[in-house]
């Protein structure tokens, strides 16, 4: 794969890098000011207190890493941004306490008086609506579903302020989620019970979405996939890789927070049960996010299997393609008369009417006319083989 040096260095945005540490410092004051008044880990545990770095890690890495600048060429990585962000963070920082670290931000007078408010406002009523399992799980649904509609999702790439919306909404919806099974108002095991059927639930919307984004034949947002090919892909195969990324890794990590969930379940010490827990979901990450690596490698390394470039470009030079279109790397490819083929790999749909594909791009090279009738370019009975070749070379220019 050939990896553009620009997308893979650290160029963080300004507004999330300064979220991220105005968070981690409003915190660091809150726990030691706790720990200062009732003595270290009391209050807020030192396990919270990992847990919680963890998250802010997680968000670093989603949001200020490499990762961010690769999402923008790569709805593959875009993708992650999101498992990290609606998937692995959340549990990690509601497990943090961090309306309890906020808390003792302030003096305890305040601290008295924003408790007792809290309690008794409209406020109250609605954190305890919002935190119900089924109304905070339909909240996350609306969220996932409604932000990768195209439209959304489009609209989002063009306007910064609607994509840290939608960000926030994948955190926060999350957070409910993981609220009420980590402070659970019944008993702590009825609790993970509920927590179990919560995580089913999510397990199953989000696998319906990747599949789909998996098994379409038609690309979903263009405006994601238009450097696809300098990484080796073709659109399509870029939402096919981000679907599999949601489907596959990011359902598995369901699997692992639901098997954790009932390991809880059965601990006879419940109270360190979310801290073994917490461990099992990081190692999940970890060979998910491996799992994903290797698939993104094997992925890019042939985007045309069984197709032999330099036969290709040859083939391109013998049947005098350069007398109407240019091609780089081709002797005297300068032609005029069709589009440059030299960013074709780059274009989301050929000719206006196929989704740009390997296989489609060998159906028009083959008989175009059969594709568009009455389309300038002729049928030159290439043979499927010699087709194959010639995709092979058209996706390696860049």
């Amino acid at each position: 794969m050939m990896l553009r040096a620009e997308s893979l260095s650290w160029r963080p945005d300004l507004a999330p890098t300064l979220a991220i540490v105005g968070v981690v410092i409003l915190y660091a004051v809150g726990v030691r000011r706790a720990w200062q008044h009732a003595g270290r880990g009391r209050g807020i545990r030192v396990s919270q207190v990992r847990a919680f770095a963890i998250g802010m890690i997680v968000l670093a890495i989603a949001l200020v890493s490499p990762l961010d600048a690769l999402a923008e060429d790569l709805f593959a990585a875009h993708m992650t941004q999101h498992v990290l962000l609606a998937v692995v963070a959340p549990p990690f920082l509601v497990w943090g306490a961090p309306m309890i670290a906020t808390l003792w931000v302030f003096s305890p007078d305040r601290r008295r008086a924003a408790t007792r408010w809290l309690r008794h406002s409209p406020l109250a009523l609605v954190w305890s609506t919002i935190t119900t399992p089924i109304v905070a799980w339909m909240l996350h649904l609306v969220a996932v579903w409604s932000w990768h509609a195209p439209r959304m999702y489009e609209y989002a790439l063009q306007h910064p302020a609607a994509h840290a919306v939608e960000h926030l909404s994948f955190v926060g919806t999350a957070s409910l989620l993981w609220w009420r099974i980590l402070a659970p108002r019944t008993a702590r095991r009825t609790g993970y019970a509920i927590g179990i059927a919560i995580m089913f639930g999510t397990a199953m919307q989000t696998g319906v979405l990747g599949a789909l984004l998996t098994l379409s034949h038609r690309v979903w947002y263009p405006a994601q996939s238009a450097a696809a090919a300098s990484w080796g892909f073709t659109p399509l195969e870029d939402q096919q890789l981000a679907g599999l990324i949601m489907w596959v890794p990011g359902g598995l990590l369901y699997v692992v927070a639901m098997s954790v969930l009932f390991v809880a379940w059965l601990d006879d010490r419940p109270a360190r049960a979310p801290v073994r827990a917490l461990g099992v979901v990081a190692t999940g990450v970890v060979c998910c996010v491996i799992a994903s690596s290797a698939g993104c490698s094997r992925a890019s390394a042939n985007p045309v299997p069984g197709g032999d470039p330099a036969r290709g470009r040859t083939a391109i030079e013998a049947m005098g393609c350069g007398a109407c279109h240019e091609v780089a790397g081709v002797p005297g490819a300068r032609g005029m008369v069709g589009p440059p083929l030299t960013t074709v790999a780059q274009r989301s749909m050929l000719a206006g009417e196929l989704p740009n594909t390997p296989e489609n791009m060998m159906r028009w090279i083959e008989d175009a006319p059969s594709v568009e009738p009455g389309t300038a370019m002729p049928n030159l009975h290439v043979t499927p083989q010699s087709a194959r070749d010639i995709v092979a070379y058209l996706y390696t220019i860049r």
